[in-house]
Parts: structure tokens; C-alpha cells; sequence
């Protein structure tokens, strides 16, 4: 029966080639003992040189199968090597691949020795070689070294299943609960035989339909049946079935192969995206596989994170794989949460020779082939990010999706308008918000004919954020994704806006802010939160969400003016209080934002009710004192001029001064020679209180720490997690200017991914452990002048 070794631990890795080695092995000097997922040079968080991972090297390792297995055919699988690599075994060479985002493998069943050690080399050239997708040109994004993916060693009978192909599709009767269900086989024998099969879908212990048969079988294999009394696979409620096809002869087991899939209908049109015949709008981020110190070199637990945190902390129903194929385990995760993704083949902007076309053809076959039966995916990428038409090259590229996968359409992301549209979906980089003009286009001005449209980029580099920049620029950050978002619910005939996007990520020189660091993302490098992810995790209902933008420090402000606070929340209402005093309670901006699901509160008015109970003038004019008081707060002293007229109006008749507006200001909110104020906040969502901040001047200062993952789990490789480490007040708030030194001190059960010493950046930092051996294992963390902390992490 069919098995998998894995060969992830215990490589020889030298950072050098020299012919001769593949055969007669490492010398014995300057090789280190490593463990896949690998990048075969850790790179500083920001201010390198790219060109410090982009050299020759060497893996080696031995593997041993007993004699027994003799009889069985043998393949080499490797997920992912970057850029190019010669595979040998036993000194021979078995195969050479090019591109470093596909998986790939190599029969090696006449070259293995079983019963004794068998020696697997592998030279690995991660120089960004020409005509290579995605190189050739300059590139926003850096491709790390080495063999950053998991490696195995199949083990599979002499006749056996290769692929499984599912597809659902709806049933003549359109009921919910009964689809159209499509299997193919590929089989690794052709020649015909007579065989008897078995297909099987169950969801868990569950059998929800079986059917025998018996026959000739050759090459490929087909199946196809109305299931009734399934659930659809959506959003809210991810169900995963599993299909199981097995082979047999004369009551012998020839093979049995699974794989997960779901059952539900995608399809994007002229009036939006539409599942399982609803309509969605589709809104989300942009995600780079990378990570600090480490690039692409993360295993299974991290990857899912990543997914983990777009559907459950950032709210998004879709995520775009920029710019190529990414992991099973991200991949997978979207499948079990319900997270949409559209998946393309590597590129940026640049188009090569006819080795690189063929490249690409060959990029996409192994994406749509390997991911096939993911229900999460729900378009493919056919094309070169944001490269200039090319209908010949892109025909071509169109035809081997349709004719692989005509369950699923196609997108081309491009950055410019009225592109020849070949693909099913113009899909188009929109970045013309620029702060204070609509956040999106019509999709009608871009296409220039009636299509399916998706917008796959927007905000970015228009304006770059660091979590260190002053509060106003990240508040702003937010506010361009809110105004491009608000636009993309107002726009029927649209199906959706991806931003770009999810995290921080290191770049080449030519692009970046001068440190090898894109500031894109609405959150940083660790995936550690800016107020732009406010913008997107406040959209869902499931949690309840509440950030205050502000610091609600004067001192940050010119003039000492406290602009009007921005919450970003999915709550009903906010109540407001200063100094436990009740203010008022405030209700979500639809006036500004009157299409996303839910606005942000602004909060404009810290005076209440304040001047009219306590000051000398009659309500009437207490409540036009209190209006002009508010207006300056939000426009400072350029006045609108309705706002110009009530200010001579009331200085006119000598009821008010501006002797008497400074004293105001001062008294209730500048809180000149006072001590500062305490404001709380208290998000409402059913009139049930859900969620409480206090904002206020800080007098502790505490450092805290969490880890994403308490229990790790290894399996096929080691396991990682991180754990973030902040500064913060007595109120539970980041302190955002702290920069603090933390060091960690790491058990010998865990190993750090990373420096050990590093600052708090924005208050906050994160910071990367990986398993060593089973246990319970540990990570101190000392900070001076704070209490040293303590993070136990239990490795089974």
C-alpha cells in the first residue's frame, strides 16, 4: 500500500558547490546539520544586501528502505526549492527543475538501493537566474533560498492512483442538498487491466454515498453521480467531504487514494461574485509568504496562522496568493475555515523568452494540478502580474486552465485599463485613491466592455505606514482602506476589492522605504496589527471589535488640538466617558461610509452636556458656544464658513470671547495643568455591553507577552510559533513609542528563528521559536526595569 517517508530532518546543508561533491559527498568541514523547512541564509529584519542568499549550495542526506519494499515504485517530492536544482541519488542524477514555487518530483525506483543507505544530494542554485519566473527584471519581493518546503520520499505499488480530480456542479433540481458530483483518475499504469473499484465520499465517520463496479480500466478513470443530503462548502460553514477511489484485483488491493473536497458552485459575473447561487462581495488582502530573518522557510502550523489570521482577526472573506503558487498548509487552511482565495502562477511585470513561457505554461499546469480540489479556491491567475498584453502567450495560458479545470475562471491581474481581455475576469490594480478623490474607478471606465471585474490591488505604496510613524499617517492608512472599501460595496457591478496588503514584507533595493522593506501591509512583518486592520476586522460580526485610534494625548497634536476620534468597531453604539462623566453615545458614520457593513464611529463632541450644566450662558447659547467648539477640535482655525459665522456671531454680541473659548477648551479637553483625562469607551452590539477601552495618561508601564500556540505538534518537519511582546499600559494599551531591548533566553526543547535580542518597534515585537525535541519547553524574556517574563510551550 501506498506511504510516504519524510525526509525533512538531518540534512548536510554546506552554503557551496563544487563538482564532484554529488558523488563523492560533503567534505566534512563547514557543514551544518538542518532541518526543512530551510533558508539557506538567515537575513537580518531590514538594512541587508538581497544578493546574501543568492548563491550555490549544498543538501545532502542518506535514506534507507528495507527489502521488503522492494517491488514498489519510488518518487522524490519536493514542495518547493528556490530558484533551480540538480537532484542526485547515489551519485547519479535522477532530475532538474526550474522555478522555485511549484512542488515537483522524480521517479528514482531503478536507482535505489534497498536494504542499505542510499545518499540524496541536491545542489541548489538560489541566484536569480534570467528567464526564470518570476525573474528577468526587477521583482518586488525577494526569493529566498534553499529548499524552503517539505521533502518526501512516496512509496507507492507498482500499479497505482496518481491523481484524483474532483469537481461539483449543480444538480438538474437545484436543490441545496443534492450536487452533481465529477471524479477522475489518472493512473501511473496504462495498459489496460481488469479491476474492481470502490468509490466512497464520507465527511468524517459518515458515508454519505458508496457505489462498486468492475471492469477494464487504462490511464484515466471517470465517475460521475447526482449526491443527495450533502452540505455546501461556504463561508460561514467550510464542509469537507473526502473521496476515496480504490482499486482491486481478484479481491487483492491494488491502491486506495483519498482526497478532501467540497461541494459548492463559484462563478464571478457582470452583476458580482456569486456562491452557491448568493451573492457575495468579495473584500480582502494581498499575502506574501514571507517572514522575518527566515523568508519562505516556515512550516505547517505558521503557514496556517497566516490564514487563520485573515478569516478570524482581519475579518476577509478572500485572499489573492501574491505573486505565485503558495503552501499546501496555507492552502488547506482556507479550505477548513472558509477563507476564498485566488490563486496565480509566479511573475511580476516582466515577460521573457520562450523558456520562461514555457516555464510558466508548465508553472500553471503544477498550480491548477496540485491544487485542483481545494473548495477555497475560486479563480486562477493566467497571467504575469501586471505584464503588458500579450494575446498569443496569454491564449495559450487561458486554454491549458480552461482545458485542466473548466469547473473554475480565470483572472489576468493587470495595471492598466481597456487590457484585451482573454480571461474569464479582468481583474485590475486599482490605485488611483490618493486621500481625498473616490476610492475605486467604475469598473466600466477600466474594462471598457461588459465583464466580470475584481479589483486585486489598492492603497500599498500609495501611502507606506510604519507602526513607528505618528498616529495621524497610521490613522490615515486606515481611512484610504475604509473610502476604497466603502467604494467597493457601492459598486453593483463589481465583485469585489483586494488590497495589498496583508503584512510588511522585505524587498529588493529598487523598491522599499531604503531598508529592504516594503511598509504595505496593515500590519507589520510579525503580522502584528496597524489601525489599518482595524478597517477590516471591524466588517465581520462574529467578534466584537473596538480599537480607538488615538492615543487621546494632546501632545501629539499641533496646537495642543485633539483631532475628533476615530473608532473603528463592529459594535451598534459607543458610550463615551471623560473622568467617569457620561458624554453622550455615538452612533456608526453612515453619512461618510454609507455602504460598508459597518462604519466607524467618530466621536466629535468630548463636551456633552458639560457647558450648558456648568458655564454661565443660557442653553441656547451654550449649545452654539459648544458647535463652535466642536468645529474647531475638527478644523482648527480654517473654520467652514458656517462655522466663520457663529463664531462672529457669538463674539459679536460679546457673549463669548476667545479669552473664553481657550478657557473652555483647556477646562474639558485640553486639560491644561491638570494631570490628564481618563475616557472610556463602551462598544453596544443588542444593547449588550461587549467591549470596554480606556484611554488615559498612562502612569505603569508593563511588559506582556502571549504565544500564538501554547502546544506544538510536530509531524512531518519541526513546528514554529511566535509570540508577541509589547509594552503597555495600566489600561491594557500598547505604549506605541516604547523601543525597549528585549532578551530571550530559549530551552533547549525550542530554538529561536531569529536574533534573540531585538526592540520593541511601535511598542510591540514579535518573535519566532521552533521545535527541537519533545517536552515541555520555555522562553524568558528580560526587558530592564521590567518584571522577566515566562512562556511555556508544549512540544508533544
Amino acid at each position: 500500500m501506498r506511504r510516504q517517508e519524510d525526509l525533512n530532518f538531518g540534512w548536510g546543508f554546506r552554503p557551496a558547490y563544487e563538482p564532484g561533491w554529488e558523488t563523492t559527498g560533503l567534505p566534512a568541514e563547514g557543514v551544518e546539520t538542518v532541518d526543512l523547512p530551510h533558508t539557506n541564509h538567515p537575513l537580518p529584519f531590514h538594512h541587508f544586501n538581497e544578493t546574501d542568499y543568492q548563491f550555490v549550495s549544498s543538501y545532502e542526506r542518506t535514506l534507507r528502505l528495507p527489502e521488503t519494499d522492494r517491488g514498489n515504485r519510488l518518487f522524490l517530492r519536493f514542495g518547493g526549492v528556490m530558484t533551480a536544482c540538480m537532484v542526485y541519488l547515489n551519485g547519479d542524477l535522477v532530475g532538474e527543475h526550474e522555478g522555485g514555487f511549484t512542488p515537483f518530483s522524480f521517479e528514482v525506483t531503478d536507482r535505489f538501493r534497498f536494504g542499505e543507505e542510499n545518499r540524496l544530494f541536491v545542489k541548489v542554485d538560489s541566484r536569480e537566474i534570467k528567464d526564470i519566473p518570476p525573474f528577468g527584471n526587477v521583482v518586488d519581493y525577494l526569493c529566498y533560498g534553499g529548499i524552503y518546503r517539505e521533502v518526501a520520499l512516496l512509496v507507492r505499488p507498482q500499479q497505482f492512483i496518481q491523481q484524483l480530480f474532483v469537481k461539483t456542479m449543480e444538480a438538474p433540481s437545484l436543490l441545496d442538498t443534492e450536487m452533481l458530483f465529477d471524479l477522475r483518475a489518472l493512473l501511473a499504469d496504462k495498459n489496460e487491466m481488469d479491476a474492481e473499484w470502490t468509490i466512497e465520499v464520507r465527511t468524517g465517520d459518515t458515508v454519505v454515498f458508496t457505489q462498486d463496479g468492475e471492469g477494464k480500466v487504462s490511464g484515466e478513470f471517470s465517475f460521475q453521480t447526482v449526491i443527495s443530503d450533502i452540505r455546501r462548502w461556504d463561508l460561514d460553514h467550510p464542509n469537507l467531504y473526502e473521496a476515496v477511489l480504490s482499486l482491486r484485483r481478484e479481491g487483492e488491493t491494488l491502491d486506495r487514494y483519498s482526497v478532501k473536497f467540497g461541494f459548492r458552485t463559484a462563478r464571478f459575473t457582470t452583476e458580482g461574485f456569486i456562491l452557491n447561487n448568493r451573492k457575495i462581495k468579495l473584500f480582502g488582502l494581498n499575502r506574501h509568504q514571507s517572514w522575518p530573518h527566515v523568508g519562505f522557510a516556515m512550516p505547517r502550523r505558521v503557514q496556517e496562522r497566516d490564514a487563520e489570521i485573515l478569516k478570524f482577526e482581519l475579518g476577509c472573506n478572500i485572499v489573492r496568493t501574491s505573486h505565485y503558487m503558495q503552501s499546501d498548509h496555507f492552502i488547506r487552511r482556507c479550505d477548513e475555515i472558509g477563507l476564498l482565495v485566488f490563486e496565480e502562477i509566479p511573475g511580476w511585470q516582466y515577460i521573457g523568452n520562450e523558456h520562461f513561457k514555457e516555464l510558466t505554461y508548465r508553472n500553471l499546469t503544477d498550480m491548477i494540478t496540485t491544487h485542483f480540489n481545494h473548495p477555497a479556491i475560486i479563480l486562477w491567475g493566467v497571467r504575469i502580474n501586471e505584464s503588458p498584453d500579450d494575446d498569443e502567450f496569454y491564449q495559450k495560458t487561458n486554454d491549458i486552465a480552461h482545458a485542466l479545470d473548466d469547473s473554475r475562471q480565470t483572472g489576468g491581474v493587470r495595471n492598466f485599463k481597456g487590457s484585451h481581455l482573454l480571461e474569464d475576469v479582468y481583474t485590475y490594480n486599482d490605485f488611483s485613491h490618493t486621500g481625498d478623490n473616490p476610492g475605486l474607478v467604475r469598473p466600466i471606465t477600466v474594462t471598457k466592455v461588459k465583464a466580470p471585474y475584481l479589483v486585486t490591488e489598492n492603497n500599498g505604496h500609495i501611502f507606506p505606514t510604519k507602526s513607528i510613524d505618528h498616529e495621524g499617517k497610521r490613522l490615515e492608512q486606515a481611512l484610504r482602506h475604509l473610502r476604497v472599501m466603502d467604494d467597493n460595496f457601492q459598486h453593483e457591478d463589481a465583485c469585489g476589492a483586494i488590497a495589498w496588503c496583508m503584512n510588511d514584507y522585505n524587498t529588493h533595493i529598487e523598491f522599499g522605504s531604503g531598508d529592504r522593506i516594503c511598509y504595505h501591509g496593515v500590519m507589520d512583518m510579525f503580522r502584528i496589527p496597524k489601525y489599518a486592520a482595524a478597517v477590516y476586522a471591524s466588517q465581520q460580526r462574529k467578534t466584537p471589535v473596538l480599537v480607538v485610534a488615538s492615543n487621546m494625548a494632546m501632545g501629539d497634536y499641533s496646537g495642543s488640538r485633539i483631532p475628533p476620534t476615530v473608532i473603528f468597531t463592529n459594535c451598534d453604539y459607543v458610550k463615551v466617558y471623560r473622568n467617569g462623566l457620561y458624554i453622550d453615545t455615538f452612533y456608526g458614520d453612515w453619512e461618510t461610509y454609507p455602504a460598508v457593513p459597518n462604519p466607524p464611529v467618530i466621536v466629535d463632541d468630548y463636551y456633552g452636556t458639560q457647558i450648558r450644566d456648568n458655564e454661565r450662558w443660557r442653553p441656547g447659547v451654550a449649545a452654539q458656544i459648544k458647535k463652535t467648539l466642536v468645529a474647531f477640535q475638527r478644523y482648527g482655525m480654517k473654520l467652514p464658513l458656517k462655522d466663520k459665522l457663529r463664531a462672529l456671531w457669538l463674539t459679536g454680541t460679546k457673549q463669548f470671547s476667545f479669552r473664553d473659548a481657550e478657557m473652555l477648551y483647556g477646562k474639558y479637553i485640553g486639560d491644561w495643568g491638570k494631570e490628564g483625562s481618563t475616557y472610556v469607551y463602551e462598544g453596544y452590539i443588542d444593547d449588550v455591553l461587549v467591549k470596554t477601552v480606556t484611554k488615559g495618561p498612562a502612569r505603569k508601564a508593563t511588559l506582556v507577552a502571549a504565544v500564538d500556540d501554547p502546544v506544538l505538534v510536530p509531524r512531518a518537519t519541526y513546528e514554529a510559533t511566535r509570540i508577541v511582546v509589547s509594552l503597555r499600559d495600566e489600561f491594557g494599551n500598547v505604549l506605541p513609542y516604547a523601543h525597549d531591548v528585549v532578551e530571550a533566553e530559549v530551552s533547549p526543547e525550542l530554538a529561536p528563528l531569529g536574533p534573540t535580542s531585538f526592540p520593541l518597534v511601535g511598542g510591540s515585537a514579535g518573535f519566532y521559536v521552533r521545535t527541537v525535541s519533545p517536552g515541555k519547553g520555555w522562553v524568558t524574556l528580560r526587558s530592564e526595569g521590567h518584571p522577566e517574563l515566562k512562556i511555556e510551550i508544549e512540544i508533544q
